[in-house]
């Protein structure tokens, strides 16, 4: 396994983000952990400046939609942006 920065925060409260950095950080990934209450620029900011692969987001799809929006606008579009709850029809970034 490639270890990778991700950064890694929530929109709303951070309950659920907390558990997950501890998940992750366990399986290997160096994590950027921000918090809760985190506006989707301030996680695009920190991923930029932490040179971070993906961005983990537990938010709502106007909050992802945003995030990726801003990536791509801020030079960042090769980073991932995935929901902290990955399904199979969670939305993405290309």
């Amino acid at each position: 396994m490639v270890r990778q920065r991700v950064v890694l925060g929530s929109s709303g409260d951070d309950e659920r983000a907390r558990g997950a950095a501890r998940r992750l950080r366990d399986e290997g990934q160096e994590i950027v952990y921000v918090g809760g209450h985190q506006s989707p620029e301030q996680l695009v900011r920190t991923a930029i400046a932490e040179d971070a692969a993906a961005i983990v987001v537990d938010g709502d799809a106007q909050a992802m939609a945003r995030i990726a929006e801003l990536c791509a606008e801020l030079g960042a579009a090769e980073v991932l942006v995935t929901p902290l709850d990955v399904r199979p029809d969670a939305p993405r970034s290309p």
